[in-house]
């Protein structure tokens, strides 16, 4: 809202115009004249609050103070209109003799011919060398002369006061030197940024001489490279390149980036690439991204002339189409196997546990450790191998979401009376709660949500030896809800902190050795809320524990 009142204001006192002392004059008349309808809203407000609030004063007072805001209000529109639809110098001369008319009616004749008034005249005669050319403010001094004279002869009280024109022109004087100097000043500062242009144009074409000369180096490179001036035209272009996008080297320099990207193109990567190009991103890694038929990775960097500054941008696309399908084709064997491990997985420890209820007879005690043992590591299995499958799936695109209907108190204590066990194993106290201004009844994949909890829990308790874990959803904001847990745990180490959500990422070795586990869980957890449309955020010491946030919308994505 106030960015939208700012631009409305900018655009307001904006004119378009070749001349910059023009355009700087007319803006300053424009700020002025908002200034002064503003006051004169004002005055004519607080008129009629008084006037409606009973206040005593005689009907010429009241007279008065209408006409003079209804003047300035109207004065001031009419003026802001010829500014920008006739001249800018005639509203100017027409705003300063407007000044001058109402410094002349500020106080009584008398008064105003003897000098008391003299401040009020100063007023357009140092506006004269703002809003026009600095020698008005001499045709003002001698205008405001020629007023109070005019008043003094009106009077018949003889000849003019000559102390009040001295010191006008002394103030036209002073005014005319310090608009001279101000406008020198700026002449000076144009000159600069011409020869500042001058000088990145010679720079430019020196860079495209040297890359000129090295142009066989560019042609032996396996890799597409482009180089872009600083507005974003292809100068220079290799032909491994040309090959990549099936483009002619002759057509490739003179486009944009836009243009060589084509349609055939996902929007997103085209914003992404974009912006490298502009700059926003420029330290980013590399970017791969689909490209009609092929998989490409691309980098951008800043080209620099000796003096540091930045002269053009320079683009490499690699070829990733047979790297992706390599990617590809091993997601694809790690879900099959993952199927295939699954399946006589679930049989073994269904006949575990048929073997724990003594359904083909009683067991002795050496037997039921042995088969708690082996319920224990094929359970462990188990879960590594979901683990490996949905992190194919994720990364295969296979993964779907099914929105449901669900209740908060259910999901929350679902997960609890599954992790109970774990938690009551090590000592450690679990509990959750749920804020009174979650809703009742929430939207989103229940399977997924509870995936994720479960592992957020199961990863505290696993890292905590002593204290408490505690699970708490809340509502951060009107169109968001959120999971959090908490843990006195062992902590993350700050070094640590940035891999964390990488798969197959455990703090260090010493903890991969004594919890065991794929290290797929906190990745697994980052690509299921980015999927919902959400994120994932932590805090960390060591030795004070960790807390993980998962902030959702209310409303999911499909």
């Amino acid at each position: 809202m106030g960015k939208t009142i700012v631009d409305s204001l900018k655009s307001l006192v904006a004119i378009p115009t070749t001349d910059p002392d023009d355009a700087r004059r007319r803006r300053l008349l424009n700020i002025l004249l908002i200034g002064a309808l503003i006051t004169g809203t004002l005055a004519l407000a607080a008129t009629l609050a008084l006037d409606l609030g009973g206040a005593e004063w005689a009907g010429h007072d009241r007279l008065t103070a209408y006409l003079g805001s209804c003047v300035v209000i109207i004065v001031s529109l009419s003026l802001l209109l010829v500014g920008r639809y006739v001249a800018g110098w005639l509203a100017a001369a027409l705003f300063l003799v407007f000044l001058v008319a109402a410094a002349a009616f500020t106080d009584v004749p008398e008064e105003v011919a003897d000098g008391r008034g003299l401040l009020v005249f100063a007023i357009p005669i140092m506006m004269g060398s703002i809003i026009l050319p600095p020698p008005t403010s001499f045709a003002m001094a001698a205008l405001c002369s020629v007023t109070i004279a005019g008043i003094k002869l009106s009077l018949g009280e003889g000849l003019p006061n000559p102390f009040a024109m001295l010191v006008f022109f002394l103030l036209a004087t002073v005014s005319w030197l310090a608009a001279r100097t101000l406008e020198g000043a700026l002449n000076e500062l144009r000159a600069i940024n011409r020869e500042l242009d001058k000088r990145v144009e010679e720079r430019t074409r020196d860079l495209a001489e040297a890359l000129s000369r090295n142009q066989a180096i560019l042609e032996g490179i396996a890799d597409g490279v482009i180089v872009f001036d600083t507005l974003g035209r292809a100068t220079m272009a290799n032909p491994a390149m040309a090959r990549l996008i099936d483009w002619p080297l002759e057509t490739i320099v003179g486009s944009d980036l836009d243009a060589l990207l084509g349609e055939n193109m996902d929007p997103d990567d085209r914003g992404v690439i974009l912006s490298l190009l502009d700059g926003a991103n420029i330290n980013a890694p590399a970017l791969k991204f689909r490209w009609g038929k092929r998989v490409l990775f691309t980098s951008f960097a800043p080209v620099r002339d000796n003096q540091g500054r930045k002269v053009g941008t320079v683009a490499v696309f690699r070829d990733f189409t047979r790297e992706a399908e390599l990617d590809r084709m091993k997601g694809a064997f790690v879900s099959r196997v993952s199927h295939e491990l699954r399946t006589p997985l679930n049989a073994i420890l269904g006949y575990a546990d048929l073997l724990k209820e003594q359904v083909y007879g009683p067991l002795s005690e050496k037997q039921s450790r042995a088969l708690e043992r082996m319920t224990l590591n094929g359970r462990h299995l188990l879960s590594i191998v979901n683990d490996l499958l949905d992190q194919a799936q994720i990364e295969a695109g296979l993964i779907k979401l099914r929105v449901s209907s669900f209740t908060p108190q259910e999901l929350l204590g679902e997960v609890i009376s599954i992790a109970e066990v774990l938690a009551q194993e090590k000592g450690v106290e679990l509990s959750g709660y749920i804020e009174a201004n979650v809703p009742s009844v929430l939207a989103g994949d229940r399977q997924r949500l509870h995936q994720i909890l479960l592992n957020l829990v199961g990863n505290a308790i696993k890292f905590t030896d002593r204290g408490w874990v505690r699970v708490r959803i809340y509502r951060p904001d009107k169109s968001h809800w959120a999971m959090e847990v908490a843990d006195t745990g062992c902590g993350i180490p700050r070094e640590a902190q940035p891999h964390i959500f990488e798969p197959f990422h455990q703090a260090d070795d010493s903890m991969t050795r004594r919890h065991h586990g794929s290290g797929l869980g906190l990745s697994i957890v980052k690509q299921l809320t980015h999927l919902m449309g959400g994120e994932v955020t932590f805090s960390s010491a060591v030795g004070q524990g960790s807390r993980f946030t998962v902030t959702l919308p209310l409303v999911p994505v499909q």
